[in-house]
């Protein structure tokens, strides 16, 4: 390293530091010079590289007079604080050049550490491999070159993060090697659920639990897999995890082979757990919000006490993906350890109890002996397991505070990072952040992003008419999307016209597992027997409000008897805690409320018979 200080990232948001202090870039386009520069960095990169960088499909007349400009402002900062001498950044026809020392780049960091780690996995050395392999991972604070747009930028993106995927698999393969452990399972559960298509993943999971004596759950997940597969894109597994799964099925003696344990000191060494899912590619809108509870967070470790976030909102609002872009933003600040659980309370697959998920943190810190079955001694176990340290929980998708309340410390430095349709307002949280619809501006980002600028450009209408039948909802939006990119001769106009329809939308709006209905669907089984019939009539009105009196007034018509205020009351206001209902201003008529397009649309087709 030479004597500047300065430090560059592309692992996350383009990143500019001088020693310990991150600088301000003044705008996205001086991200995006200085973020081209950095992915050639000591190469020459064209000026019209850089447009296309900055700009994307469609450039200002004056794009490259514009380039030399932002190149001079950021030259101007980064001479302002090294000592005199060559600029970092130099002209080289046909372009510039960014130098960077050797080790100054977090990229070139994240590739020397990885090749280190091949190397010692080439000489059998797993434990050392998995150690480079996690150091190589912990240069990652969120998507790379988060915030950039551009084709040139989704593309590196695209191609960092399936580098980055297989040196986290090259890492688990090497831990298994060691010897599988609850928390390796957990966290392989996590990454599976997260990646359903890749096979990898799911072969590490099927062996790491062969060799914790679980071999039914290991068989269960090759099934999972043949039908992920076999639904999503019509093949079967590949002939090594079909092998896998023979040697699982026969108690092949070899699949419980590992590493012996190295015994040199009397206490195991527990390294600090990552378990933290990527956050999304694209995340549009919430930046008063991230700001707030990025905040929130430091303040734990700033301030030595103890944080609790709670993020809510209705389903398909965002809520996972602000919580793990705000949670990788801060990684660095709990060196512990950053720990996940997805509770699933009203999302797919199976829930998560409260006293599994104490079981899976207390292994990920290393605990070795046998737990207790009492969520009581379970949280009393994991207090005393956090004590001196700095750790990060999140917890996705809780039901109630009641789930929440057993992760809760008072060790400083701890935090814990909640999501949950429901606002949680027992809970006594340090930051909230209740999510309403993304702003038009925000949600059209999000669908170009996916669908690219020259689509949404060519069909400005048809675009804003794709966004207006999504309401703001990001899963929507990502949704009509994903449709849009797997059909690459539809124009836009196309699935505008099918979302007009009310008895298709919904249909429209589902790729994969980016299902508005499904999500919905979570918050509805939830609901008692009264809730639900209070929902399905609600969804029928077709009026865009409703005032307290007015649902007292529905409820009337009910048999088998008209139900006193009191009760109506509650029924409406556990749809508002489960989202889906809206709870607006007072009118004059008393306290209003409203239920968006979308959600009717789904109260209204489990209400009407299906069509014979």
């Amino acid at each position: 390293m030479d004597g500047t200080a300065l430090r560059f990232g592309v692992l996350g948001p383009v990143e500019l530091r001088f020693h310990d202090r991150s600088l301000a870039l003044t705008s996205i386009k001086q991200q995006a010079l200085l973020g081209a520069g950095l992915l050639n960095a000591n190469m020459v990169v064209s000026a019209g590289r850089l447009v296309d960088a900055i700009w994307g499909e469609q450039p200002p007349a004056s794009a490259t007079g514009l380039v030399q400009t932002y190149v001079s402002a950021l030259r101007r900062l980064m001479s302002s604080l090294t000592a005199p001498g060559p600029s970092p950044i130099l002209t080289r026809a046909p372009g510039y050049v960014v130098r960077v020392p050797d080790g100054d780049l977090d990229l070139h960091a994240f590739e020397q550490l990885s090749a280190s780690g091949e190397q010692a996995a080439a000489n059998g050395d797993h434990r050392r491999a998995a150690a480079l392999f996690r150091e190589a991972l912990g240069h990652w604070r969120g998507p790379a070159f988060d915030g950039l747009g551009t084709p040139l930028f989704r593309a590196a993106a695209a191609r960092l993060d399936e580098a980055r995927l297989a040196v986290l698999e090259r890492r688990i393969d090497a831990e298994a090697q060691v010897g599988a452990t609850g928390g390796l399972v957990a966290e392989l559960t996590e990454l599976v659920a997260a990646h359903p298509l890749r096979e990898g993943l799911r072969a590490l999971l099927m062996r790491s639990l062969y060799q914790l004596g679980r071999q039914g759950e290991a068989l269960q997940v090759f099934q999972e897999g043949y039908l992920v597969l076999s639904e999503e894109l019509g093949v079967e597994p590949g002939p090594q995890l079909q092998a896998l799964h023979r040697k699982i099925l026969h108690a092949d003696p070899l699949l419980m082979a590992a590493e012996p344990a190295v015994t040199v000191s009397p206490a195991p060494v527990v390294e600090s757990p990552r378990q933290l899912p990527p956050p999304p590619l694209l995340f549009a809108g919430r930046a008063e919000e991230t700001t707030r509870l990025e905040a929130a967070l430091r303040a734990a470790h700033d301030n030595d006490g103890p944080a609790v976030v709670v993020v809510s909102g209705p389903a398909g609002i965002g809520k996972s993906a602000l919580a793990l872009t705000v949670a990788g933003s801060v990684q660095h600040h709990f060196p512990d350890g950053q720990l996940f659980i997805a509770v699933r309370a009203s999302g797919p697959g199976p829930r998560t109890p409260v006293p599994g998920a104490l079981a899976m943190l207390l292994r990920s810190l290393g605990a070795t002996s046998t737990l207790p079955r009492d969520v009581d001694e379970l949280a009393a176990m994991l207090r005393t397991t956090l004590a001196g340290r700095r750790v990060l929980i999140v917890l996705d998708d809780v039901g109630g505070a009641a789930e929440v309340r057993p992760f809760l410390s008072a060790q400083p430095g701890t935090a814990v990072l909640v999501t949950s349709r429901p606002r949680l307002p027992s809970l006594d949280a340090t930051a909230t952040a209740h999510l309403g619809p993304l702003a038009p501006a925000a949600a059209l980002h999000l669908l170009t992003g996916t669908v690219g600028v020259a689509r949404t450009a060519a069909e400005p209408v048809a675009a804003g008419t794709i966004l207006h039948a999504c309401e703001g909802l990001p899963l929507a939006v990502r949704a009509a999307g994903a449709r849009l990119t797997g059909r690459p001769r539809w124009r836009l106009a196309d699935l505008a016209d099918r979302l007009r329809d009310d008895r298709r939308r919904l249909d429209e709006l589902a790729t994969g597992d980016l299902d508005v209905r499904a999500r919905i669907h979570g918050s509805y089984r939830r609901l008692t027997d009264a809730e639900a019939h209070l929902f399905r009539r609600l969804s029928r009105l077709g009026t865009a409000e409703i005032s307290a009196p007015a649902v007292t007034r529905l409820l009337a018509t009910s048999p088998p008897a008209a139900p006193p205020p009191s009760l109506a009351e509650r029924l409406t206001e556990r749809l508002v805690d489960l989202q889906l209902l809206e709870q607006l201003d007072v009118g004059p008529d008393g306290q209003r409320y409203r239920m968006t397009d979308l959600t009717a649309l789904f109260g209204r087709e489990i209400t009407e018979p299906a069509p014979s």
